[in-house]
Formats: structure tokens, C-alpha cells, sequence
């Protein structure tokens, strides 16, 4: 199932008073890498390449898609070939990424604080290529067990396969694990494997995120309350 027909349930499981993650799991982009704006060029780049128009409404249709729901939908809309498509985003994509993955405000002292207590993971849309990019040329890949990508589980998110690989590997039920999202597409995908939530927003009205508990940042006191209600 692709990203934009995804029929998951968004309902977000209420954060129990007693819960306590065994581990927790990460998206990458726009939760530890600020790339989320280089996507959105990307994104853009491909959809004026191929005549193609691409307004705020379409930026946010497509908020969490991976790159090869994106390019699926190029060549839909454009009558191109999708592994054509495919291939070019990718190409894009490390292209505007060579030399731009600047790290969130607070997501390296989170991930060292996390890590230091519990296995941590990455769940990414990207590829695995991409991927293993941006958790070696930053330093993020030595603070958590494992990183699984679109590649290792399609079709990616919004569906759960993903979460569920990463809680798999780490060796966690998914009830156990407490994963952190920045889109509505990875927050289902999370919430559909079972995971409780954090959702990130900068701004929570105008781009709501499902969730269990919804904060402004990784420097929200919110999400401070929860880790030092957890000892961490």
C-alpha cells in the first residue's frame, strides 16, 4: 500500500501513568536531522522537472512520503516511468544532501541520554543507501543498535513494517517501545505497530502529528517531564 492510500488508524494510545519504555525508536528526519526541508526541495525539484506543479498543499499531501512513493507519483501524474523516477529522485536527493545534514536542536543529547539507558533504533523512509549515509557522516549510527530503511521493509511508512522490524532487531515487544515522530504518515505507522508515540510539531495546529503526547521540540519541557518521570 502506498503512502497517500494508506487506510491505517491514527488513534493514538493513551500514555498509561505507568508506562515505561523498554526502548525507543526514532525517525531520522525532522526528529534528528534537520533534512527536512532539503526533501521538500527535492521533492519540488522532481515535480517542476517533469511540468509538474507544486504548491504548499502538494508540500504537505506528501509529508513523510518515501522517495519511491514520491517518484510513483511523478511518473503517474507526468506519464514518465517509475523506476526511471526512481532512480532520478535518488540521484537528487544526494545530491542536495552532499554537505547539508545538520543535526535538530537537542536530538544529539537526547539520543546519548536515551542510549545510555535503553537500545535505541532509527526507522527511516529513506533508502538504505541514503540512510547509511546520514547515520555515518553524522555519528548518530554509533549511539543506536540498528537503523532500518524503506529497502529493508517496503513499502514503508505510514505502514508499520518498518517499527516493527526496528522493534524486532532490538529485541522489543512494540508495546515496549516508544517511538518519536515528526509527520503524520511515520506517526501512523508507529501507532499501527503498537508503539506509544511522541509526536514532534512546531506548530501543533497547523500541522497536527498523531500521537500519545504531542511537543513542540526535543527541547519541549514536556518531553523533559517524561524522561525524568522515567529516570532518564
Amino acid at each position: 500500500m502506498a503512502d497517500h492510500q494508506s487506510t491505517l488508524s491514527t488513534q493514538a494510545r493513551p500514555l498509561d501513568p505507568g508506562y515505561r519504555p523498554s526502548a525507543v525508536v526514532f525517525d531520522c528526519d525532522g526528529v534528528l536531522l534537520d533534512t527536512e526541508s532539503v526533501w521538500t526541495e527535492v521533492q519540488e525539484a522532481m515535480f517542476t522537472r517533469h511540468g509538474l506543479p507544486f504548491d504548499q498543499d502538494e508540500q504537505r499531501r506528501m509529508m513523510g512520503w518515501s522517495a519511491r512513493s514520491v517518484a510513483r507519483e511523478v511518473a503517474t501524474l507526468s506519464g514518465t516511468d517509475a523506476d526511471a523516477a526512481f532512480t532520478e529522485i535518488l540521484a537528487t536527493e544526494a545530491e542536495f544532501l552532499e554537505g547539508h545534514l545538520p543535526m535538530i536542536d537537542g536530538a544529539m543529547e537526547l539520543l546519548r541520554r536515551v542510549a545510555a539507558r535503553v537500545p535505541a533504533a532509527v526507522a527511516s523512509n529513506s533508502t538504505r543507501q541514503i540512510l547509511d549515509t546520514k547515520m555515518n557522516a553524522t555519528g548518530i549510527g554509533e549511539h543506536v543498535r540498528t537503523w532500518v530503511s524503506s529497502d529493508d521493509t517496503p513499502p514503508g511508512k505510514p505502514e508499520p513494517d518498518i517499527y516493527l522490524e526496528a522493534a524486532r532487531r532490538l529485541g522489543v515487544e512494540p508495546a515496549r517501545c516508544l517511538a518519536i515522530e515528526d509527520s503524520p504518515a511515520g506517526a501512523a505507522a508507529a501507532i499501527a505497530a503498537g508503539m506509544v508515540t511522541v509526536g514532534v510539531s512546531a506548530d501543533p495546529d497547523a500541522h497536527p502529528v498523531p500521537s500519545s503526547v504531542l511537543v513542540t521540540s526535543l527541547l519541549d519541557p514536556a518531553l523533559e517531564q517524561l524522561l525524568v518521570r522515567w529516570g532518564w
